[in-house]
């Protein structure tokens, strides 16, 4: 009677350290492997800053997408690039954070209709 409840009790200790091993390796592959955080395709934006007066490239301006939590800052060659969920349009803005560094530029945005995968726009701004 002991020698069966201790087979029973073994039964199931090792019933449930192969179901945790198990979980734990599923959640590792999953961390480390599995799909992203969205389901849909995203859209590729890219394209450069530039100064209206000079045609020179502009760092350090705010790059953001309408509502959205998403932004990019341009960098030292004035480019940024930013991915935006798939819908039929977008409102991205251009504004000039830091004035000190860049020189009081005016904010700009425009509206990106979704035709493929990825756009490149060419932004002038203008200065103060």
């Amino acid at each position: 009677m002991k020698a069966n409840f201790k087979d029973r009790k073994r039964k199931v200790l090792r019933a449930i350290y192969g179901t945790l091993s198990f979980s734990t390796a599923l959640f590792v592959f999953q961390a480390c492997y599995g799909t992203d955080k969205d389901f849909g395709a995203d859209y590729y934006i890219k394209g450069i800053v530039k100064s209206k007066t000079t045609n020179l490239p502009i760092p350090g301006i705010k790059v953001s997408v309408g509502n959205q939590p998403q932004y990019d800052y341009t960098d030292n060659s004035g480019q940024f690039r930013i991915y935006v969920s798939r819908a039929s349009e977008h409102k991205i803005v251009f504004e000039d954070i830091d004035s000190a560094k860049n020189g009081n530029y005016l904010p700009n945005d425009t509206i990106v209709r979704v035709s493929n995968d990825s756009t490149f726009l060419n932004i002038l701004l203008s200065d103060k």
